[in-house]
């Protein structure tokens, strides 16, 4: 138990390193033009929470699936499948198993279009694995350091979105991760950018919070934080509390539901 603390806390460590030590240089505006946000699908209604609920679901928009079996990739370059491209990407940006984590490396680079994001983006994996691997953390089911399911969460935003170019959408997921004991439960906010390359790939995503240009370009940076209480082990849901409490000084303008999403 003692080791597995010290390995948690080297690893919160790192956590902080990747939000705050690396800074940006040469910070310019972007040049890509703004897009319009798209209007409003009238026919949808307002789900559990109030938000109106897509026709759209996850795990689905893609005509085949990556080198892992699972991811869909092969979309048709219109806005509603690049929100159906960032949900269905959005395990491989957060997923870590300390069995399987270089094959999932692998499924992301396929996924990207390369740049110094990806870097970012699996640092703390590479972190948790090879403390793993050393034996100073204990996995979970299998191998899980941590575990992110989009039906969970349920709600895309798109910030803007040009079809067959570029499209920036914000994605709740939900999740658990590696404790001291039982896995603990959570919710994240994926903030993806996607570049139409063929197909919809990756080009940057949120990762460091002091990334001020990427910030820029959103409202906020979405719903994210812990459960709360004694970790249970399952993945969580949300409720009305957790909504009220995760939105109470963030926008709702904009969120939408995915068909399929937990509730």
């Amino acid at each position: 138990m003692k080791k597995n603390w010290k390995a948690l806390v080297a690893i919160a460590a790192v956590m902080i390193i990747v939000a705050v030590a690396v800074v940006l240089i040469n910070l310019r505006p972007s040049d890509q033009a703004v897009q319009p946000e798209p209007s409003a699908d009238n026919g949808m209604v307002a789900g559990k929470f109030g938000f109106p609920v897509s026709k759209i679901n996850i795990e689905e928009g893609g005509t085949k699936t990556a080198d892992d079996g699972r991811t869909p990739i092969g979309y048709n370059g219109t806005c509603d499948s690049a929100a159906q491209a960032a949900a269905n990407y959005t395990p491989a940006l957060f997923n870590v198993n300390a069995k399987t984590w270089e094959a999932q490396k692998a499924t992301l680079n396929s996924l990207a279009i390369p740049g110094s994001w990806t870097k970012d983006a699996t640092l703390l994996g590479d972190t948790w694995a090879d403390a793993a691997a050393k034996g100073n953390l204990s996995s979970f089911d299998g191998g899980w350091l941590d575990e992110v399911n989009v039906s969970a969460g349920g709600l895309y935003r798109m910030v803007s979105c040009e079809p067959k170019k570029s499209a920036l959408v914000q994605v709740v997921y939900g999740g658990r991760r590696v404790g001291d004991t039982l896995p603990g439960g959570y919710f994240g906010t994926a903030s993806v950018e996607l570049t139409w390359k063929d197909d919809w790939k990756i080009s940057n995503t949120l990762t460091r919070i002091d990334d001020t240009e990427f910030k820029q370009r959103l409202k906020d940076e979405g719903p994210a934080g812990g459960v709360g209480g004694t970790p249970t082990g399952n993945m969580p849901r949300l409720d009305d509390s957790l909504v009220a409490r995760y939105f109470e000084d963030l926008s709702k303008e904009g969120w939408v539901e995915y068909a399929n999403a937990t509730r």
